[in-house]
């Protein structure tokens, strides 16, 4: 069907072109004619008058075709294919191309003769006689012949058109069936070809070219996902090699399907063994008699690691899980609580070793002033050590904006206060802070920093040693408050900022500390994005610098305390 179509589509556009091949001929032949036409003219009338007579006597010269005469401004002096006055041929597309090269062509609708003609004009200089005897400078000739159309000319062949096809489409019929009967035999041996398996389907039929391609590209499809699955298993266990995670999937301790990098080298699994913790540990051997999801800790290179198991059908999943930060936290948690028992419970003794003795009598008189006030001081303590608590945790729900403080006018009013406590050591102060230092905080947190780092600077100094509070401005200010005291030792300085930790391990308050000062100075400063550091010697003195860099939290709420 495909190639009667194409062949009567071809016959029929070869047709058209072929009309318009000749039609294009016709009209260059026409021109020629046209041309010897006025040959006859200039030769035989071109001394005769510019009038209807001599117009009808070269029409019947040459042969009926159409003779104007013109005036050079497009006026009609004799036409023979029209009586009467007729319009100006000025505008004329013959007469202007005539007008300016001396000849002119034009082939167009006749609005005089209602019919296609081929127009052909000339220009001719000198003068000429017009019927009235008027003589006039130059004048045009005009000489047309009627011309057939390229529609006119493919409805001439239209029949013989027809006839071609006909014969044209029982010719592909017949060679349509010629074809047919001989396509199930190459088709056949494809089939036999395709059915032999990876080996690449070949014809010599240009006919089934298409269909051998459409077979090879399907096998190459077929091995193109072949790879890729391999290429994604290969990712696979990629992804799980580089998992922080263990993952194990095994039927029984013997039978594993699947195990990553990490959870080998946590079981120190070797292949086709059973994995060592499946069978010496009594736990999870137990887990795994039982089959119920269960999870444990284990502790595994210095580090704490989650085992959770999962069952489903025959098919056992383990996750390893590392849990050393969360274990440490709870640990931590544990260590807080103990020691704020501790804490507490030794003002707690204190204060209830002295009230009994008041209660039961046994107190003497001239002691009971000096009780009292060890029972106020104690209670002054463990005011101090719940104050001090309840500041430490409240800094994790504090929603309160901030906004600048003035840092410079902040230690010329603090540092003064500790005057009695700097005297009662013998100890040099030495301010230095550049003015008109601004920090974006709180005036009370910022309290809270200078107030527990000279503290600690005055508490661990000694006697008659100096104490350095410098403070400088620029883009990002900094803080530095050091002391010539007892310094920190190495194994103490990474844990110097954790909570109730003290370098004296006494905690019977003789340095007037709990341990939760640089713990909270450290959590206000990581909260605002401040860098805190610390440089000790054992013996020499301790440094503590903050670095104000962090930019402020809400530009649109300065305001300035």
């Amino acid at each position: 069907m495909v190639t009667v179509l194409v062949s009567v589509v071809g016959i029929v556009f070869l047709t058209i072109l072929f009309s318009a091949v000749f039609y294009e001929q016709t009209v260059e032949q026409t021109n020629e004619q046209l041309r010897i036409f006025m040959q006859v003219y200039a030769t035989d009338y071109r001394d005769r008058a510019f009038s209807q007579e001599t117009a009808e006597s070269l029409k019947e010269t040459l042969g009926g075709a159409r003779v104007t005469f013109l005036s050079t401004d497009g006026q009609v002096y004799a036409d023979t294919g029209a009586a009467g006055e007729l319009e100006s041929h000025f505008l004329r597309e013959e007469v202007q191309e005539a007008l300016n090269t001396g000849e002119g062509y034009a082939v167009r609708q006749s609005t005089t003769l209602r019919e296609r003609l081929v127009y052909y004009c000339r220009a001719f200089s000198g003068e000429f006689t017009l019927e009235d005897g008027t003589a006039v400078q130059g004048g045009l000739v005009r000489i047309s012949v009627p011309a057939a159309s390229g529609l006119s000319i493919f409805a001439g062949v239209l029949p013989t058109l027809i006839w071609f096809l006909v014969v044209d489409v029982l010719c592909c019929l017949f060679v349509a069936w010629l074809a047919t009967s001989y396509v199930l035999r190459p088709v056949e041996q494809l089939t036999q070809e395709a059915a032999h398996g990876n080996k690449e389907v070949q014809t010599r039929y240009a006919e089934l070219a298409p269909i051998a391609k459409m077979m090879n590209d399907m096998n190459a499809d077929l091995l193109e996902k072949v790879e890729k699955m391999k290429e994604d298993r290969r990712l696979e266990k990629l992804i799980l090699n580089s998992m922080e995670h263990g993952i194990v999937i095994f039927r029984d301790p013997s039978d594993v399907i699947l195990i990553n990098k990490t959870a080998r080298r946590l079981l120190d699994y070797e292949t086709n063994e059973p994995i060592p913790c499946f069978t010496s540990d009594v736990e999870i051997k137990a887990i795994l008699q039982g089959g119920e999801n269960a999870a444990l800790v284990r502790k595994i290179e210095g580090r704490y690691y989650s085992f959770r198991f999962t069952f489903d059908g025959n098919s056992r999943v383990l996750l390893i899980t590392d849990v050393t930060e969360a274990t440490e936290a709870a640990q931590s948690k544990n260590d807080f609580i103990a020691n704020v028992t501790h804490e507490m419970n030794t003002p707690l003794t204190s204060i209830r070793g002295f009230a009994e003795l008041i209660a039961a009598g046994a107190m003497p008189p001239e002691k009971l002033e000096g009780v009292a006030k060890t029972i106020m001081r104690q209670s002054d303590r463990l005011a101090n050590l719940i104050r001090s608590i309840i500041n430490f945790s409240a800094i994790d729900s504090d929603e309160l904006p901030d906004y600048e403080v003035d840092l410079s006018e902040l230690l010329q009013e603090i540092v003064p206060l500790f005057e009695p406590k700097i005297e009662q050591k013998s100890l040099h102060l030495a301010l230095t802070a550049e003015s008109g230092v601004r920090v974006w905080s709180r005036r009370e947190r910022l309290l809270e920093i200078v107030n527990n780092l000279v503290s600690n600077g005055i508490r661990y100094n000694k006697e008659g040693g100096e104490l350095r509070i410098t403070l400088t401005g620029g883009e990002c200010p900094r803080l530095c408050v050091a002391d010539t005291g007892v310094g920190i030792a190495p194994a103490d300085k990474a844990r110097i900022f954790e909570r109730f930790y003290t370098v004296d391990k006494s905690h019977n308050g003789a340095g007037g500390g709990f341990g939760l000062g640089l713990a909270i100075v450290r959590k206000l400063c990581r909260r605002a994005g401040w860098k805190l550091s610390v440089e000790s010697e054992l013996g020499k003195g301790t440094a503590f610098t903050i670095d104000f860099c962090a930019p402020p939290k809400k530009e649109d709420a300065k305001n300035t305390r």
